[in-house]
C-alpha cells in the first residue's frame, strides 16, 4: 500500500499574492523602524533591518501585477536579464567600473531608442496639447 496523495493535490495550485497585505507589511517595517530610530537607546541594527526589509518588501509590491497590467518582470526577455546580472556582479566586484558602465549603458539606450523608433500606434507629441 503506497499512501500517495489524492489526484487533486498533486497538482499544481495557483496562489494569489495579496498585493495590499505587502503593501501594509511594507509600510509597517518603515513606521517600526522610524519608531525605533526616535528612541534614545535604539540598536541600530533594528533599525537598519526593518528598514531594508520595508525598502525589499516595497520594491516587491511595485513588481507585483495588477488588475490592469501584468507583473514587472513578465516581458523582459533572457538578454536583458543576463545583461542586469552582469552589472550588478561587476559592479559588487570592482565598484569602479560602475563608474565607467554608467556613460556606456546611457549611450546604449539612447542609441538603443534612436534605432528602434516610434511604434505606428503611439500617438504623436501634437497630440499632448
Amino acid at each position: 500500500m503506497s499512501t500517495s496523495q489524492p489526484e487533486q493535490n498533486r497538482d499544481s495550485t495557483k496562489i494569489e499574492v495579496n498585493r495590499p497585505l505587502v503593501a501594509v507589511i511594507a509600510f509597517s517595517c518603515f513606521v517600526v523602524a522610524a519608531v525605533l530610530w526616535q528612541m534614545p537607546d535604539a540598536n541600530d541594527m533594528w533599525v537598519a533591518g526593518f528598514m531594508r526589509a520595508g525598502l525589499m518588501t516595497g520594491a516587491i509590491w511595485l513588481a507585483l501585477p495588477t488588475k490592469k497590467r501584468a507583473a514587472a518582470w513578465a516581458n523582459v526577455s533572457p538578454w536583458t536579464l543576463f545583461g542586469v546580472v552582469g552589472g550588478v556582479i561587476a559592479a559588487a566586484a570592482r565598484p569602479k567600473v560602475l563608474l565607467a558602465m554608467i556613460p556606456i549603458l546611457i549611450s546604449l539606450a539612447i542609441v538603443g531608442k534612436l534605432l528602434k523608433g516610434r511604434s505606428p500606434d503611439r500617438p504623436g507629441r501634437d497630440s499632448w496639447k
